[in-house]
């Protein structure tokens, strides 16, 4: 008798974080640095050095290999739902 397959269907992955994937509202790409039910803790990336008055963190080498300018990444916390985040993209945060 041959044993049957167990599928598992709505089992998810788990995420790791941080991330990057882009972010809808803004065109851009956000680092997702956790997630809350169905939100997620993010930062907004930028190719510039000030966002106002504050300076943002700058990100060397830039992860997005296409692009030879340096990333920046605006210091302040947002949540926002998971619906305005779309698929993530294969670009690592590089140590320091």
């Amino acid at each position: 008798m041959k044993k049957q397959k167990q599928y598992r269907k709505n089992e998810k992955k788990a995420e790791t974080f941080p991330h990057f994937r882009p972010y809808k509202k803004s065109g851009h790409p956000a680092l997702i640095l956790g997630e809350e039910k169905d939100d997620y803790r993010f930062r907004r990336v930028t190719s510039s050095e000030k966002s106002g008055h504050h300076r943002n963190e700058k990100i060397e080498p830039n992860p997005d290999k296409r692009r030879s300018t340096p990333m920046y990444i605006v210091k302040q916390q947002q949540t926002d739902k998971k619906i305005y985040f779309g698929k993530r993209y294969p670009w690592k945060l590089p140590k320091k």
